[in-house]
């Protein structure tokens, strides 16, 4: 038979199986219960996008900081200070403390937020809003650092004592993440906080639970103020911050030493965007600063973060659901939608630095 005949009969089959849409998972993202990336893809929005190209790809062409601020949902939340910079405070803030304290803090977590989206100072009129706020946040400042707005009673009520340290930590952290670390009131407030450390290398609510350094350190504190050393280029790699991490890590989904959350529960509630120091944030600060798997601390927090998976594979706000969930069909609103993806994000960003 003529070779060239058997060549022109028609195939019935291919001679290779066309290639698969699904493509195996390696590394980190195959121990996943299940990948949520595309549908951060999918769903996202364009700030959720350029930290995905920037934080889990290491995309070279992800968004600059310049075109951060021509997106949409960064226009609308700058939109939201007033005209002085500051941050209208709601029903949350004023029921910590006075009106002064309320809008500190809710300035302070608008710029926090800026930092989510990945907004930075540039010196550009887009990012005057950012600028403003930031003076606003350090206005009332004082020579040796402290943030006096922030100063808070043992109660919403009483009469302020002192800097509640955690918020200063915070507030560092937040300026640093959108562009002052340089700042030389940043610096202040930073070196207002190592100040203030306990003697086993963490913090406690100075002035307020403790007068005294040899008591034990907060864990709630603890984790709120090394947010600001693990948002610091120059800090986050300091003996004071690896001290205060390592000393973090033992108190994961333990009880607290002050009254403040003192329940482990506390550790377990999952907040978007953050607040008070959750599992969470304390293991992406803790991981930021350097700790890995080879510290015990970081493994428990990790597998634990690990079981929140829901599943559709996202992560969501809140305590951890009651009762078995595996399989079930749970309702959803848009809302609770959007804060997963943004919590997802965070806990990909973690889980990959881990792995």
């Amino acid at each position: 038979m003529n070779p060239l005949s058997l060549m022109n009969r028609p195939r019935f089959s291919p001679l290779t199986p066309p290639p698969s849409p699904y493509r195996a998972l390696s590394g980190w993202r195959a121990r996943l219960g299940s990948d949520p990336i595309p549908r951060l893809l999918r769903e996202g929005s364009p700030s959720i996008l350029a930290r995905i190209r920037r934080d889990l790809i290491d995309d070279a062409e992800a968004p600059t900081a310049n075109e951060i601020w021509s997106y949409p949902e960064v226009k609308a939340h700058a939109k939201k200070f007033d005209k002085d910079g500051s941050f209208p405070a709601r029903t949350a803030e004023k029921a910590l403390g006075s009106a002064r304290f309320a809008t500190c803090l809710s300035t302070l977590r608008g710029i926090d937020r800026f930092g989510d989206l990945g907004a930075r100072d540039d010196g550009s009129e887009a990012s005057a809003p950012l600028r403003k706020a930031a003076d606003v946040l350090l206005a009332s400042q004082v020579a040796d650092g402290g943030i006096a707005d922030l100063a808070l009673a043992e109660t919403p009520k009483g009469r302020a004592k002192a800097v509640a340290l955690h918020f200063q930590g915070w507030a560092v952290s937040a300026l640093c993440r959108t562009g002052f670390e340089t700042d030389p009131r940043v610096e202040k407030g930073m070196q207002y906080l190592l100040e203030r450390r306990q003697d086993d290398g963490g913090w406690a609510w100075r002035g307020v639970r403790t007068d005294s350094a040899a008591r034990p350190s907060s864990h709630l504190i603890t984790g709120m103020v090394l947010r600001a050393l693990a948002s610091s280029s120059v800090r986050r790699t300091s003996r004071e911050a690896r001290r205060a991490a390592e000393l973090l890590a033992t108190r994961f989904l333990q009880p607290d030493r002050y009254p403040d959350r003192k329940a482990p529960a506390f550790w377990e509630v999952l907040t978007e965007p953050r607040f008070y120091t959750d599992v969470l944030d304390a293991l992406d600060t803790a991981t930021a600063i350097g700790l890995g798997k080879e510290n015990s601390g970081v493994r428990t927090a990790e597998a634990y973060l690990r079981s929140r998976q829901s599943p559709d594979g996202l992560w969501y706000p809140g305590p951890p659901p009651k009762g078995d969930i595996s399989g079930a069909r749970v309702e959803r609103s848009p809302k609770d939608a959007e804060a997963a993806i943004c919590l997802t994000l965070r806990v990909l960003v973690v889980l990959r630095r881990i792995n």
